[in-house]
This record gives structure tokens, sequence and C-alpha cells, in this order.
């Protein structure tokens, strides 16, 4: 029900609100606009323009969309698995021509690299060698780094485009590594969920998801299993557009 290319004009205070409402759908409808700001810690002039942002007249419309979006949904599969709305909403957005822009300038970093190297930890870290793996199908030199540890020259990748995956963009061991990366020379393309993320602010280009946070109930509650089939789509598209924009430099060439 949220626009992503709204969800990117919101600032860091407006983001908060955006994130608790995704993890607390349920219970929206029932708050008032001063318990919803204590809940958030922001105040509700911060509510009100994040409803305006996102197209609502004010927070009670915002209330009675959620409210209907929530009624819809309940004799289907979302109640099973509700990121699926999310996820949705956001590949239906991929194709759009005014999404394109935002990915732009990835494409041109893609493009404009001799090598690409993923990295990321977990989860984040399987889908990095999908993603070498991928573009190297797409006929892109690219490879994969499974251990964040691994030590990173000082020098040596000025001619490399660095992909790095993390869901928070707070895990320490993959900040250190950017950072070695661009003190060697190379350039930075972060994927994560959250655009105010530090590894979403140390890169030099960033694209972001806003997919609900989401941890194991069953197992380990500080286990994140947020969904990660924009990531999967991300990688592709990308992929895809880089080589599609190779293939037509060499006939010119």
């Amino acid at each position: 029900m949220f626009d992503l290319e709204k969800v990117q004009s919101l600032n860091e205070l407006e983001m908060l609100v955006y994130h608790y409402i995704l993890e607390h759908m349920d219970t929206i409808p029932k708050l008032t606009i001063r318990q919803l700001s204590t809940n958030c810690h922001v105040s509700t002039s911060t509510i009100l323009r994040f409803c305006s942002k996102m197209g609502f007249d004010g927070f009670s419309e915002l209330k009675y969309a959620i409210k209907k979006e929530e009624e819809q949904q309940q004799h289907s599969f979302e109640q099973y698995y509700a990121a699926t709305i999310h996820v949705d909403s956001f590949l239906k957005r991929l194709n759009q021509q005014t999404y394109y822009e935002t990915l732009k300038p990835a494409i041109t970093m893609i493009i404009s690299a001799r090598h690409i190297v993923f990295s990321g930890i977990g989860t984040s870290g399987i889908l990095g060698a999908y993603g070498s793996r991928y573009f190297a199908n797409m006929g892109i030199n690219a490879y994969s780094i499974g251990d964040p540890f691994t030590p990173i020259p000082q020098r040596g990748f000025e001619n490399t485009l660095a992909i790095i995956l993390s869901v928070s963009g707070e895990t320490s061991e993959v900040i250190k590594q950017v950072t070695d990366f661009k003190r060697s020379g190379a350039k930075i393309l972060s994927i994560t969920n959250d655009e105010h993320s530090t590894i979403a602010r140390l890169a030099d280009y960033n694209i972001s998801y806003y997919m609900p946070d989401e941890r194991s109930i069953y197992t380990d509650p500080y286990i994140n299993i947020t969904t990660q089939i924009p990531v999967v789509a991300l990688i592709e598209l990308l992929a895809h557009q880089a080589s599609k924009e190779l293939a037509e430099k060499a006939e010119l060439s």
C-alpha cells in the first residue's frame, strides 16, 4: 500500500515511522497519533509529514487505508506469510521506468568496472555467491568473497566495484570490509534494507528495498529472517541491464 518511490523521499525520522507501521500493521488502526508518536519516539508533526508524503490527508485516512488493506487480506495467502504484500509491491515497481532511474547509477557503476566482487555475511554471503555466478552467467567478470575476514590489500582495486549485501547495514565485520575496499580504491555499491544504515552511507551508491524487519519466533529471536526476494530480483535485474548495455556498446565499437 506504500509507494516505494515515495518511501525514498522519507528522512531518517519518517523512516522510523515507516518501519514501525510495517511491523505493527495489525495494531496501527487502534492507535491514536500520540500513541504512535510515543512508540516511534518521534513528534506528531513527523507522523503527519509521513502521512502527507505517503499520499494521505492525515493519520485517520492512513489508519482507514491500513484497516481496509488488512480486511482484504484476511482470507488471502498474506495471512500465512505477511511479507508477500510488500514483496508484491516491490516487484511491481521493478519494471517501471521511474524505478529504472533509481537503478541507473548502479548499472553505470557495473559496466564501468573491470571486476565485480560480491560480499556479505550469512544469508547475504550466500546471496553474494549467487550474485557473482549470475553476473558471470551474463558475461560479466564477477566473483564473491565468502569470508568477511579475508584481508583486503591496500591497493589494486582501482578498477573494481564491490557490491556489498547487508540487511541491517550495521554488521561490524562488513563495515570494516567496506572501509578496506574504499581504501584500496574500489567503488562501493550497497544493497541494504535501510538507506540510513552505516554501510549505505559509506557506499558510493546504495539501493534499499524497505522490507519489514522480521525475526524468528520459533527458534532464535536474534536471527534475522527478513525476506531476501527483493535482493535476488535486484541482482538479476542489474545483471540483465548491465549485460544489455555492455552488448550495445560492443556493437557500436
